[in-house]
């Protein structure tokens, strides 16, 4: 069998280390959605969703993917190699469907790592635009408007994928360490701001600190210029709570993103599993805390706020001397004890959104590397540098469409962030139906798993696989509500240059007289 895999595969060994351990998988697990949308959109859309409880939602979203994730982790501790989900769906439904899938995947990983370190710049600098507005200390003023402005976003996003380039460019051993390290930091400063919340007294103990910060009687002035312009704040919805879904689902995004580097995880038949299940409770629980936390403090302030925001800005300065965009850390500078801690609080609770950027560059990279291991993408892609044991090329790549995510950012934001949720969540429903499929397609895969339980004759992977696949589509649904034509003829031009890219790929393969078949009936070698 490895001569034989030496012949269809780029080679007969990955050439990748085995040095990520659970409480690794649990880190990725946990940092890598843990940005936008909890710290920004959970309290940005308050006034989209009238009638929403975002608490509920995300609740919800937590009953939805710790089956989603579990599944993940056996499927990925059943084929431990660097592609994740793309591995099954090629093996289980066929190379193109495969190709299709991760392709969407790749552009939308990429993008999004760019788009974050963009933001990223945009978030601190309204932080240093809060303190200043409240403190009218001038230089802060200059640094939080300077940082705003999309050319220093532009160039601090470039910076920000610098970065994790080089890191990611370093190996293995280097991704692990900076993780653990970053992970911890906003993790400290985002308790600190639940705790914060928690501890508040409500609205009325909020109110008073509220207007310590911004000026006597703003607190009940900004609810009271809501409902003179026509916000009226209606009684619990539960179909407002499912159309807040969109909010949910891109906050868990990239929960799954370290399977696809399979291949770099030690003891993988644990480690995935472990490491999965706690990471997707643990996250989904910290989701739900924050959210409670932070609307248990300001109550129906925070759809006012958001109301006059988006629709009424000019109100808003007024009553407040500027306008600074909703999020987490804005929130919680409001009733700081004072503007410095309140600064430095806010920061670090940015820095999950550089977080998200390296388990981003990580997964991307791997799954060019498998995609070239099994030559759909070129041969120099699977390429690793001995020294570090990372897919240099891949890793290359990568930037480049990081680079080209931090430009993307010009554009509209609702054309990025549609695109974006249907190219990630792309490959969701086609994942599930492999994972119905497997335990009857592939009876030698199967009894790789660690996992092989039945429900009344039914294997489990298949029932994970039915709930998933459901989930998936609706998952698509949630991301074409937005879509306008000019979102969708994007989506099919990526879609179509990923095909043309494929068929030469496969042309290739035709004139070098390789087998296609004989590789997608194998995993791929280590």
């Amino acid at each position: 069998m490895s001569n034989e895999q030496g012949v269809i595969f780029t080679r007969r060994a990955s050439g990748l280390v085995r040095e990520l351990s659970w409480f690794d998988v649990f880190v990725f697990v946990v940092a890598g959605p843990a940005a936008s949308g909890v710290t920004f959109y959970s309290v940005s859309t308050a006034a989209n969703y009238p009638g929403a409880s975002l608490t509920l939602a995300f609740l919800i979203g937590l009953a939805v993917f710790l089956p989603i994730t579990f599944l993940v982790a056996i499927t990925s501790a059943t084929m431990p190699r660097s592609g994740g989900l793309y591995i099954v769906v090629s093996r289980v439904l066929g190379p193109t469907v495969g190709y299709l899938s991760a392709w969407l995947l790749f552009i939308g990983y990429g993008i999004s790592s760019g788009v974050l370190g963009y933001i990223v710049v945009g978030l601190m600098g309204s932080g240093f635009a809060t303190a200043a507005l409240s403190s009218r200390i001038v230089w802060l003023a200059e640094v939080g408007a300077a940082m705003q402005t999309r050319h220093w976003q532009l160039i601090g996003g470039v910076l920000w994928v610098g970065l994790f380039w080089l890191i990611a460019y370093k190996g293995i051993r280097k991704v692990k360490n900076m993780m653990r390290a970053m992970f911890f930091i906003p993790l400290v400063g985002t308790i600190i701001a639940v705790l914060w919340f928690l501890l508040s007294g409500g609205p009325e103990g909020v109110a008073a600190r509220f207007d310590a910060t911004w000026g006597e009687g703003v607190f009940n002035a900004i609810q009271q210029k809501a409902a003179e312009l026509g916000w009226a704040s209606p009684g619990f919805s539960f179909a407002a709570t499912i159309n807040a879904m969109i909010v949910v689902i891109w906050a868990y995004a990239s929960i799954t993103i370290i399977n696809y580097a399979g291949g770099e995880i030690k003891t993988p038949k644990t480690s995935m599993i472990r490491g999965f299940f706690l990471g997707t409770s643990f996250v989904g629980l910290f989701y739900v805390l924050i959210v409670f936390s932070v609307y248990k403090a300001f109550g129906e302030f925070i759809a006012s706020y958001d109301f006059l925001f988006d629709s009424h800005p000019e109100a808003l300065a007024a009553l407040m001397g500027g306008v600074v965009e909703p999020s987490v850390p804005f929130y919680f500078m409001a009733i700081a004890p004072n503007v410095w801690f309140g600064l430095l609080v806010a920061m670090t609770i940015a820095l999950w959104y550089a977080n998200s950027i390296l388990p981003g560059f990580l997964a991307n990279s791997r799954l060019a590397f498998a995609l070239s291991m099994d030559k759909s993408f070129p041969k120099a892609l699977s390429a690793v540098n001995r020294r570090t044991g990372s897919p240099t090329n891949a890793v290359h790549l990568n930037a480049a469409f990081c680079l080209v995510g931090v430009l993307i950012m010009m554009l509209s934001v609702d054309v990025i962030l549609s695109l974006l949720t249907i190219t990630t969540f792309f490959i969701f429903w086609p994942f599930g139906l492999s994972a119905m499929l497997l335990p009857y397609h592939n009876r030698e895969i199967y009894e790789r798993s660690p996992v092989q339980w039945t429900l009344f004759g039914v294997p489990v992977l298949t029932i994970l696989g039915g709930f998933t696949f459901v989930v998936g589509w609706f998952f698509i649904y949630l991301s074409l509500r937005n879509f306008t034509p000019s979102v969708m003829l994007a989506l099919i031009l990526v879609m179509l240059g990923g095909m043309v890219l494929y068929l030469c790929q496969q042309a290739k393969n035709r004139r070098e007289g390789v087998d296609v078949s004989q590789i997608y009936a194998k995993i791929p070698p280590e």
